[in-house]
């Protein structure tokens, strides 16, 4: 079976939800024997941090018929020196293959969509071109893969001309790194909060620090890349001295914060699936949530889902956590089993082997 995936977003981001997908299926995709596997990259190496980790020999990447590579490759038709061969393309972030390789080629192509973010929260230029090349992407596919069910209903809900497609959901998974420390099992007077990731407006981060605010008990130790000086000025304003901004956090670290915080605050409003609410299940970290998106879908029972953005839910929920700590952890446990990388990528392999069989 010939694979040929692009790694073009190890060139897009630094670091990401979608980076650490991507680093997760092809580390198993290069120890599978009955797959070869060839990769496009640009020429020059890439400082993604999960890039670095992948070990891709020299002579499994391909490069692009072209040797240019500028920002806007990111949106340019993959033009290949290859004829007559089967495969299967799957772009690490929404590219295509020429007319000319599909028509020299007997190909089947996959996408992943992971979110519909800038569907429901860019304007102007910005998405329009995001929009026009992820539903050329979804155009082009043989085979659809939505890494939840709320991916999948907001695609046809955004893209309703798609319906008719294969479209199939396969969840994300959650690292081996993440798991409980017994010996730095939680303690009544831990006093820290956790907000890890993004800080874009829909992840409302204002929010997280009024929350911390309200009470001089807490802190809050923010994972994630630089402060904008804006947010230095509303966290200095609102709980001086009582936050902490972690960067470049390794997995190892993270578990250790996890482990370690009163518990995680995830108040985003729009997620395609939520990675860090399924580590901190798997490390025994309770969260509150926003009950919106892929939220409930991906914590079930467990933790505390807040049905608004108000302080009288935040502080239930903290009451909440304080009572039933353990309970609220085991519960976590059992749900985080449900998701793994190696889950993900054998459903992914079923597809690849399903597809492939329909070119020879």
């Amino acid at each position: 079976m010939n694979v040929i995936v692009d790694l073009i977003v190890f060139s897009l981001q630094k670091s990401g939800g979608v980076s650490v997908y991507w680093q997760e299926i092809i580390n198993r995709i290069l120890i599978q024997s009955d797959c070869k596997h060839l990769f496009i990259e640009k020429n020059d190496k890439t400082e993604n941090f999960f890039r670095k980790e992948l070990k891709i020999q020299e002579n499994h990447i391909v490069k692009e018929k072209t040797g240019l590579f500028n920002y806007l490759s990111r949106y340019r038709e993959i033009n290949l020196e290859t004829n007559n061969k089967s495969f299967i393309f799957h772009s690490s972030y929404y590219r295509t293959l020429s007319k000319v390789v599909k028509k020299n080629n007997r190909v089947k192509e996959i996408v992943t969509v992971h979110d519909f973010t800038y569907e429901h929260y860019s304007r102007g230029l910005k998405k329009w071109v995001h929009c026009y090349q992820k539903k050329k992407a979804i155009g082009a596919a043989d085979v659809v893969i939505c890494i939840s069910e709320n991916t999948k209903r907001d695609l046809l809900h955004f893209y309703p001309q798609f319906s008719n497609k294969d479209i199939r959901v396969v969840h994300n998974g959650v690292s081996l790194d993440y798991f409980r420390i017994q010996e730095l099992e939680y303690e009544n007077n831990s006093s820290f909060f956790l907000f890890v990731g993004s800080r874009a407006d829909y992840k409302n981060f204002d929010f997280t620090v009024k929350a911390i605010a309200q009470s001089k008990k807490y802190s809050l130790k923010i994972v994630g890349g630089n402060l904008r000086d804006r947010e230095i000025l509303f966290l200095n304003d609102l709980i001086p001295g009582r936050w902490e901004l972690c960067m470049n956090v390794s997995n190892e670290e993270l578990n250790i914060l996890y482990n370690t915080a009163f518990a995680l605050l995830y108040p985003s409003s729009y997620e395609g699936f939520g990675i860090p609410i399924v580590e901190a299940m798997k490390a025994g970290c309770p969260f509150i949530a926003l009950n919106c998106s892929s939220i409930p879908e991906v914590a079930g029972n467990a933790g505390f889902l807040m049905e608004t953005l108000d302080m009288s839910s935040f502080n239930e929920a903290v009451f909440c956590i304080k009572n039933d700590r353990e309970g609220i952890i085991k519960k976590g446990f059992v749900q985080a089993k449900k998701f793994s990388w190696e889950k993900c990528y054998q459903e992914i392999l079923e597809i690849y082997k399903e597809v492939y069989k329909q070119l020879i």
